[in-house]
């Protein structure tokens, strides 16, 4: 009875938005997985609206609220666009949890997102802070 080599099967597949090179090949290097959901993630969190010459509608709009006045509602609010965001441009994540969380000493917000992605069993987790530039 011969052994079988067992394939690696890479679900999804992203270009590394670091634009670094492979040290092996000299191509351009990639995201595979849950690394390439969590740099999705990161990216449209990031993006402002109309950013995107050929997507105007993506991006998350989150810069209006951090120039208000820290509060819990300006979280809850947060919370629900991020929401919607990921559920309308993000279909390979799962959101099991979101939190978004003040820091008022130091001016930012703290969001952590809980999620699976879709084709791999186990949780992820994401922090990304929130804050504004001058």
């Amino acid at each position: 009875m011969a052994l079988q080599k067992l394939k690696i099967s890479r679900l999804y597949k992203d270009i590394d938005l670091s634009f670094s090179a492979n040290a092996l090949s000299g191509d351009i290097g990639k995201k595979f997985d849950v690394n390439a959901v969590k740099q999705s993630v990161k990216s449209l969190l990031l993006t402002k609206p109309h950013e995107k010459f050929f997507h105007p509608e993506r991006g998350s709009g989150v810069e209006q609220y951090l120039f208000e006045p820290m509060s819990p509602g300006i979280e809850i609010s947060l919370k629900k666009t991020i929401e919607l965001l990921l559920e309308n441009y993000e279909p390979r994540c799962e959101i099991i949890e979101l939190y978004c969380t003040a820091n008022y000493d130091l001016n930012y917000y703290a969001v952590t997102l809980r999620f699976k992605v879709i084709g791999i069993n186990e949780p992820q987790e994401l922090t990304v802070n929130l804050t504004r530039l001058r």
